[in-house]
């Protein structure tokens, strides 16, 4: 579900920063392609963000347009992805840090 309401992270001037994370896919399995070694032992991938207007509704749901496609992401967690959309700028490992662990 794609509810603001779910959403962890920022919303500046109207826009709403999304959280990526990069996969690379093999067949059915995902890897995470660039990871961090966290302050509780465990490798995290690291964390990007893109601010992003809101194109629109579907139902309760909000569409956000990134690399060129219309997107209904889960905004609870880390978006999936494979190539960066134009302007995302990775996290710092704290703030990467804070994202994984609340």
């Amino acid at each position: 579900m794609s509810s603001l309401m779910q959403f962890n992270g920022r919303i500046e001037k109207g826009k709403v920063g999304l959280l990526f994370q990069l996969i690379k896919k093999d067949g059915y399995k995902i890897i995470n392609t660039d990871e961090f070694q966290c302050s509780c032992g465990k490798n995290h991938p690291n964390i990007y963000e893109a601010f992003r207007k809101p194109a629109g509704m579907f139902g309760c749901w909000v569409v956000f347009r990134y690399n060129g496609q219309e997107n209904v992401p889960d905004l609870s967690i880390p978006i999936d992805i494979e190539v960066l959309p134009r302007g995302a700028k990775k996290l710092t490992q704290e703030l990467a840090e804070k994202y994984w662990h609340s």
